[in-house]
């Protein structure tokens, strides 16, 4: 922030912070991260055979046929619909955030069914469909008209997927990752330009501005971080593993059976530690778990190895291990921990639903079976 001379939305606030802050966060991503490799690590070696080159495997690819290109057709028209669903809110002429119309029915509605057809374009493109790319573009594309009430994140993700097939496949170049990169900077900086009202002038193509993205999607989303270690009496060096269990609960009943499950959430009472949005894994990890949060991240390094192993045996956990690497963890980092974990739930509950429609039917012919990694056997 200080680099880019960028002070946009209280980030020159946020970005004053004392040596002791700086040791403290630093510790906080040391911690948290050196836990989940640990974790990682511990089940990899548990589960290896002596021969090491035997434990790696390629991802399973799915089995696609007409009957899930048909149910690809009708989730698009739903999300369509939802798209419709939400314009009486005014999303679409002011940020969602500012006119406080992320809530309710109507809105979740429309991020289950954005959230859904990205998981589909998932499954198109680690599938056996011939032109799965093409595939895999044109859902992104359609998903694409969250822009349009500022919703970036979807789109983001699109590119850490596309990158991700990329580097299994062995062809994740500097080249490719860049046309990621400046795609979704180049979007998301649209999208800055067209809800900000900011006039066209000299200042509009400067180096703050177009950086303006990352500050938002990256510097933006820690300031919970921030809150949560300059006023640790907020939260107790225990945690409150009780209020985690009670907030995932409530977050994973659905909206239809349980209307008023946002004002239920515990972890509310700490929204005013993150005022622009998002909220930081590392924060909710702190109020939940206290000074124990590394168990957490120990956890999930334990469940994406479990995963990994898995993805070559089945193409039920194959999606489930791409999802995990490209949108769960990515989301971790930036909305917390109930909402990456509902989605988690969510697509699993699509996959199983999509596996039943398709059963016993006839798939398209099998292009190919798996997706070797760029570092295991071909």
């Amino acid at each position: 922030m200080l680099f880019f001379n960028y002070s946009e939305g209280g980030t020159s606030e946020a970005a004053d912070l004392d040596a002791k802050a700086l040791v403290r966060i630093t510790l906080i991503f040391c911690s948290g991260t050196l836990a989940f490799l640990l974790g990682s690590t511990l089940v990899w070696r548990g589960t290896t055979s002596h021969n090491r080159g035997k434990g790696l495997a390629a991802l399973r690819l799915f089995v696609a046929g007409r009957t899930f290109v048909t149910l690809c057709v009708m989730a698009i028209a739903i999300f369509a619909v939802s798209k419709v669903l939400v314009a009486p809110l005014g999303v679409y002429s002011e940020y969602a955030f500012d006119t406080e119309s992320m809530i309710g029915g109507a809105w979740s509605f429309s991020m289950f069914c954005s959230e859904s057809l990205l998981f589909l374009s998932i499954i198109v493109l680690f599938s056996n469909l011939r032109r799965n790319v093409t595939w895999f573009l044109v859902l992104t594309a359609i998903n694409g008209l969250n822009l349009l009430h500022g919703t970036r994140i979807f789109t983001m993700i699109a590119c850490i997927v596309f990158c991700f097939y990329q580097y299994f496949r062995g062809k994740l170049t500097l080249r490719v990752g860049t046309v990621a990169f400046v795609t979704a900077l180049g979007l998301g900086y649209f999208v800055f330009l067209s809800r900000s009202g900011v006039e066209l002038d000299n200042q509009t193509l400067s180096v703050s501005r177009l950086v303006s993205p990352l500050m938002f999607e990256g510097i933006f989303s820690q300031i919970s971080l921030i809150g949560a270690i300059r006023h640790p009496e907020a939260w107790s060096v225990w945690g409150s593993i009780g209020s985690f269990l009670h907030d995932v609960i409530c977050f994973i009943i659905p909206r239809f059976l349980l209307p008023a499950k946002d004002s239920l959430l515990k972890i509310n009472q700490f929204i005013d530690l993150s005022p622009l949005g998002a909220f930081s894994g590392y924060a909710q990890g702190l109020i939940y778990f206290g000074l124990f949060f590394p168990v957490f991240y120990f956890v999930l390094g334990c469940f994406g190895s479990w995963l990994f192993r898995q993805a070559a045996r089945s193409q039920f956990w194959s999606m489930i291990y791409v999802y995990f690497v490209c949108d769960f963890l990515f989301r971790i980092m930036r909305d917390g921990y109930i909402i990456p974990i509902k989605m988690i739930l969510d697509s699993a509950v699509i996959l199983l639903f999509v596996l039943w429609c398709i059963r016993g039917r006839g798939p398209a012919p099998v292009v190919r079976n798996s997706l070797a990694p760029n570092y295991g056997v071909r």
